[in-house]
């Protein structure tokens, strides 16, 4: 059906492209493909916090939030995008699982 179609489409094997098969043997290859969405993703948010925090430290003295409340929004500020990190990459990780 269409679902088919569209999981075809998402999937997208790009662990070709950095570990090659003979570099890496399964075990590692699979842990590397596993982990490597969580890898991204965890520095999505520390890019986030440190954009907020860094517009924070530039904001004059009185500053509306603690800086705590402020990477606490930069943690959310960068969640939509690795959404559709989880979105692209799971169904490759769990087809490699798989084989």
């Amino acid at each position: 059906g269409w679902t088919d179609k569209l999981a075809n489409t998402v999937s997208i094997d790009w662990s070709g492209l950095f570990l090659p098969q003979q570099c890496l043997g399964y075990d590692l290859r699979l842990l590397a493909i596993a982990l490597s969405p969580a890898a991204f993703i965890a520095l999505l948010m520390a890019a986030g916090i440190s954009l907020r925090l860094y517009h924070w430290r530039a904001a004059p003295a009185p500053r509306a939030r603690p800086w705590i409340a402020e990477a606490a929004l930069g943690v959310l500020d960068l969640t939509p995008a690795g959404l559709v990190l989880i979105f692209c990459f799971v169904p490759s990780i769990s087809a490699s699982i798989f084989r």
